[in-house]
């Protein structure tokens, strides 16, 4: 691989992922063997990827404004779009699989029919590019992340823009997490952090944990929900370089992340949540003691680390996520 990595998904019932790169490959991985399945080049520059609902096909963004989607068995093409000029940053399958969802940095979410191939809806609102979007577990809504630090909700599939208060807002159920902006996720970002600074989250699918990667090599995770600011935390160290994307598998027994320079994979080993009631929100930071144990807190202290003199060859490399 080559350029950078930022594309990742993982099968919705298997222990398979998918990635997706600046050197215009696909590639599908086996966990459990830790080996390449399968490999297309699409030639151009990729950047986000997913799994439909029942796996067997993939929709890939890339740099250009075009997305393909693809066969998961066969890793042929299937049909391609380019209705946007600008890269596309999130796409995202609806839960009954009749939806996709393709968010680029025009400022637009596409909404495609996934059985005729037309699109169907264009959600329209957002004042910067977009960065993350999930839908409800309904299928009838989409969230969406703004590099504005908006969050908004549209109505699925024709994509008008709904006021929804945040009161309401938290009694949605979502299909998924990936978000980073958001009363329940207030506590991820450590301070003084811009906006770009925490690449990706997810939330576990037990509800319990919120995982996320960012710019300062750091695998981190949270209690979910984290509504405080400053939110204590474990924090791992795996990665030479950013870390742009992290999935839990679909059984919630490991975490993959991947980094973007490094160009490098990660399987972090959960062991489970135990003891994760102790990070409780808090208001002040840690002290050096608790950080030793894995506490985030001290921003400024992390940004003198030499990532760079880290190197990890292995392109997928087994770690283990400790019980917090």
């Amino acid at each position: 691989m080559e350029g950078e990595l930022w594309g990742l998904a993982v099968h919705p019932n298997r222990q398979l992922i998918v990635t997706a790169s600046d050197d215009g490959t696909v590639r599908l991985w086996n966990l459990n063997s830790h080996s390449l399945h399968a490999l297309i080049n699409i030639g151009r520059p990729v950047r986000c990827a997913a799994f439909s609902h029942d796996g067997k096909v993939i929709a890939v963004g890339l740099k250009d404004g075009t997305f393909f989607v693809i066969n998961a068995e066969t890793f042929e093409k299937i049909v391609s779009y380019s209705h946007r000029k600008e890269e596309i940053s999130d796409v995202r399958f609806s839960p009954n699989g009749k939806y996709l969802a393709v968010a680029s940095h025009d400022n637009f979410v596409d909404i495609y029919n996934v059985l005729n191939q037309k699109r169907v809806g264009i959600c329209k609102g957002a004042s910067s590019y977009i960065t993350h979007i999930d839908w409800d577990e309904m299928g009838k809504l989409i969230q969406l992340n703004t590099g504005d630090r908006e969050v908004l909700y549209f109505e699925a599939p024709r994509g008008k823009q709904q006021l929804i208060s945040k009161e309401d807002a938290s009694e949605i159920t979502w299909d998924t997490w990936t978000c980073v902006l958001g009363d329940s996720c207030r506590g991820i970002w450590p301070p003084y952090t811009d906006v770009t600074d925490v690449n990706a989250a997810n939330v576990s699918r037990d509800g319990d944990v919120i995982a996320t990667g960012d710019d300062f090599g750091f695998v981190k995770l949270f209690k979910y929900p984290s509504p405080g600011k400053n939110a204590k935390c474990k924090q791992y160290v795996g990665h030479s370089a950013h870390v742009t994307n992290v999935r839990f598998t679909y059984d919630g027994s490991k975490l993959v992340s991947t980094g973007g320079a490094d160009l490098s994979i990660m399987v972090w080993s959960n062991e489970g949540n135990q003891g994760i009631s102790s990070l409780e929100e808090d208001e002040g930071t840690d002290s050096e003691a608790e950080e030793e144990g894995g506490y985030d807190s001290d921003v400024e202290r992390e940004l003198t680390i030499d990532y760079v003199s880290k190197t990890y060859v292995n392109p997928i490399r087994e770690a283990t996520l400790r019980p917090m």
